[in-house]
């Protein structure tokens, strides 16, 4: 998942990689907490005005679309998996915690002059290959649980929105909402193209991930645009597209 900020004007554009909320997930996955990224954000700011001189900097600033996408991890590769914020929060109170942590984040993004603000929901992460595999035995395509553990949150994130857009004078915060869209391709398949959405195109399709998976492998499939998923984890390149077209003409639509 990323946070991006792009400029409207496409005079720059700037890339935060970002996987969590949660500090905790950002030590298990080893990759920059939120923190830091929010940190290296603001040496941007001041590299862009040293660059353009600060009214054109701030005016790109202003206009810039930043897009905010994560917490998947947070469930899933922490939350589920170890057990000391399991045992400190239940997932109620887990939700909370991620959803007050995502306020902070906006809030200090729009101090430093962001007012256009798209942020992700959660996924169907029931239905990706990896939970289906750890859960196969449960009786079920996919794993209901964390599936309603998404939508409860993603209906908490929509409520936050609603709040935040009438405590900032001048933001426009919008949800880009993924939960249906890739719940409709993964359940009919065949209407976007696609042969399966149960396995992914890298190897057994059911666990593998990262390195695992690339074009000199003999396992991975030879055409990845039949497959809803990459690796067990991560929708594959035509999967993002469609989302993505869908996102831009409905939530993001706001901003064109």
């Amino acid at each position: 998942m990323a946070v991006i900020s792009l400029s409207l004007q496409l005079e720059f554009a700037l890339l935060l990689l970002e996987l969590a909320y949660d500090n905790a997930t950002s030590d298990v996955l080893s990759v920059i907490p939120l923190w830091q990224e929010m940190d290296y954000y603001k040496e941007y700011q001041e590299k862009l005005r040293g660059y353009l001189g600060k009214e054109k900097a701030n005016g790109i600033l202003l206009e810039a679309l930043y897009l905010i996408s994560m917490g998947t991890n947070d469930f899933l590769e922490n939350y589920y998996i170890f057990p000391s914020r399991s045992k400190q929060y239940s997932v109620e109170e887990y939700r909370d915690f991620l959803l007050g942590i995502a306020k902070d984040f906006i809030t200090e993004l729009y101090q430093l002059g962001g007012r256009k603000i798209a942020i992700s929901g959660l996924p169907p992460m029931g239905c990706l290959p990896l939970e289906r595999t750890t859960k196969i035995f449960s009786g079920t395509d996919c794993v209901e649980k964390y599936n309603s553990v998404a939508l409860d949150f993603n209906g908490k994130l929509q409520e936050m929105i609603k709040r935040l857009n009438k405590e900032l004078p001048g933001i426009r915060l919008v949800l880009a909402n993924p939960y249906d869209i890739l719940l409709d391709i993964i359940q009919n398949p065949l209407k976007y193209g696609f042969v399966d959405a149960a396995k992914a195109c890298c190897g057994t399709g059911m666990f593998e991930m990262s390195y695992l998976c690339n074009k000199r492998s003999p396992f991975t499939c030879p055409d990845a645009s039949k497959y809803v998923f990459w690796d067990s984890f991560h929708p594959t390149e035509k999967t993002n597209w469609i989302i993505a077209d869908h996102l831009v003409k409905t939530s993001l639509a706001e901003f064109l």
